[in-house]
């Protein structure tokens, strides 16, 4: 088969879209990657064909500038921008995807469960597609509070009404920030759970709370990973860890320019007993002075084969990051910023395998008084090991291009036979 995949081009979607493309081709189909031409390096890294769209065109830059911004953002305001963000990557798409859907000619399409432009397109052709959750799936739910809000999960009448309440206010945020600009939902794939003809997360079932229905052709398949993607053009001086216990922190690759975050970690962890590598991600992030000497600050790093040294890892809690952890058995302190990061960080607590500080909340008392509590306490790093010995019998980038190409062969739901039990026992 011949297929296109389609993601917001920042490295938290295009990285396990990337895996997931490579997966496919394993399997023996064709892809390409369609997309903005701000995803074209990394793709390039996953040795995948790309379509640009309208690499020419001044949006582009636009798009970039918006970005840049984001960096800077945390809250609400970042909700903000990426409304924005958002009302520019749906011009493109609607001017620039038609001409590559017809050039590619494909037999089906893989898109991001935040981008409707190309479903409603794919629709409009009858073309066959899946939804793909590289991020927190989000389905809304009377039990599960809106992603951009650290809430404790509770199933009681006031969990339920301050849920409702507060999936209004962020539905009629992201409206206000993006869809006055534009015709496009762009919640579409999130409220309208029948469209496609399947839905895949890279989340495991075992990582999303209980809810009072179960979308039935949604199915939790395990993260979307291989030790492959780790950049193998990082430079990292492997030489200076001295074998004592390592923490690494990294806010990410999108929303790392909060100086306050860097300050708060450097003077936190300066006394304790462990080496600490520090990821700025890229970000523009200013620590003047002699740091700490068990902590090192890199422009970027070899996640992946750093998580496999590490005690404990500090996250801004992207999905990526969280499952690796998971993955790797590390436990979490999480300081999440805005969009689905809040969402998932409570769920990390919730499983018992991590903490959470709002960034807002974020001070150098409150990471001590945390980290301490997180080194003394064993029941972290069991809670953390059980989970990566349940990750250990995934194949989720397999299990998922799998039932993909069941769906896009076959043009038919694929029903997920676990959700249709649960929502009939509720």
């Amino acid at each position: 088969m011949k297929i296109g995949l389609f993601c917001p081009e920042v490295p938290g979607h295009l990285n396990p879209m990337t895996t997931l493309a490579s997966e496919l081709v394993a399997q023996g189909h064709e892809v390409t990657m369609v997309g903005c031409q701000r995803a074209a390096s990394i793709v390039a890294r996953a040795q995948l064909p790309f379509y640009p769209l309208g690499p020419d065109d001044p949006l582009n830059e636009k798009l970039e500038a918006g970005f840049r911004l984001l960096g800077t953002t945390s809250g609400f305001q970042a909700m903000m921008q990426t409304g924005k963000i958002y009302a520019l990557h749906c011009q493109l798409s609607q001017k620039y995807l038609p001409q590559a859907l017809n050039e590619l000619n494909l037999d089906g399409l893989v898109i991001d469960q935040v981008c409707p432009v190309p479903a409603l397109e794919a629709e409009r052709r009858g073309l066959p597609y899946a939804v793909a959750c590289n991020a927190l799936a989000v389905y809304w739910d009377p039990l599960v509070p809106p992603p951009p809000l650290a809430w404790d999960y509770r199933n009681d009448w006031f969990g339920r009404a301050r849920n409702e309440l507060a999936k209004h206010m962020v539905l009629a945020a992201y409206y206000w920030f993006a869809s006055k600009r534009e015709t496009v939902d762009p919640l579409l794939l999130i409220r309208e759970v029948e469209r496609g003809v399947i839905h895949v997360a890279q989340q495991p079932d075992f990582f999303e709370y209980p809810r009072t229905t179960y979308p039935p052709n949604l199915h939790f398949t395990g993260p979307w990973h291989r030790a492959a993607r780790d950049d193998a053009t990082v430079d990292f001086p492997w030489d200076w860890l001295d074998g004592r216990p390592l923490i690494y922190a990294s806010m990410g690759t999108l929303q790392n320019n909060l100086n306050h975050v860097f300050h708060s970690i450097v003077e936190a962890v300066k006394d304790l007993p462990m080496q600490v590598v520090l990821s700025k991600g890229g970000g523009l992030v200013d620590l003047p002075g002699k740091l700490p000497d068990n902590v090192l600050v890199v422009e970027r790093a070899p996640q992946l084969r750093l998580l496999e040294r590490a005690k404990l890892v500090i996250t801004h809690a992207g999905m990526n990051t969280a499952l690796e952890c998971l993955a790797q058995g590390v436990p979490m302190l999480c300081l999440p910023v805005t969009n689905d990061q809040p969402g998932v960080a409570k769920r990390v607590e919730y499983l018992g395998n991590g903490r959470c500080i709002p960034v807002r909340h974020v001070t150098t008392a409150r990471l001590q008084r945390e980290l301490t509590r997180m080194l003394q306490d064993d029941s972290f790093q069991r809670k953390a090991t059980q989970f990566a010995d349940r990750l250990a019998t995934y194949d989720g980038a397999e299990m998922a291009a799998k039932l993909i190409v069941q769906a896009l062969h076959s043009q038919q739901p694929v029903p997920n036979p676990a959700h249709a039990a649960k929502s009939a026992a509720r």
